[in-house]
């Protein structure tokens, strides 16, 4: 599912590694529900991610928050590494 786009690389926030950032390119759902949560919590495309912890749960750095989330939610989030 990993999608080229120039010199950057999109790839599913489940695939980084703790301590890694990128920039948040879509969110790749069509669930409401999972939108509304993620928008509540702020994450939406152009900010800038930064993993955290990917074990048990992802837990990631979005501006000044960190949030806490499972395997579903985190697999719809799309980064761009550079």
């Amino acid at each position: 599912m990993d999608k080229t786009q120039g010199d950057s690389k999109t790839i599913p926030a489940v695939k980084m590694k703790s301590g890694e950032e990128g920039i948040i390119a879509e969110l790749d759902t069509d669930s409401k529900s999972i939108l509304r949560k993620l928008m509540a919590m702020g994450i939406l495309p152009g900010m800038k991610l930064k993993m955290i912890q990917t074990f048990p749960s992802y837990v990631f750095q979005v501006g000044y928050t960190q949030v806490a989330v499972d395997k579903e939610i985190a697999s719809v989030i799309l980064i761009n590494k550079n």
